[in-house]
């Protein structure tokens, strides 16, 4: 769980060293070997990336007080 503006950053760099990892495996494996690895990979891109959203949306889902 992401509880702050570092580690908001932290987990988008995160994302972008696993994202130019899928890029260059597809360059050397097989369809069938990108496929098997790629996939435990994508999954944590997945879950970083809805981290990233719920800490980027926990302001909007306090009530606003006037």
């Amino acid at each position: 769980m992401i509880e702050t503006d570092d580690q908001m950053l932290l987990a988008q760099q995160c994302i972008a060293n696993l994202r130019r990892i899928l890029l260059e495996a597809r360059k050397v494996h097989s369809r069938q070997d990108y496929a098997r690895m790629a996939n435990p990979i994508l999954l944590e891109v997945q879950r970083r990336e809805q981290e990233i959203l719920e800490y980027l949306s926990a302001d909007l889902e306090q009530p606003v007080s006037s």
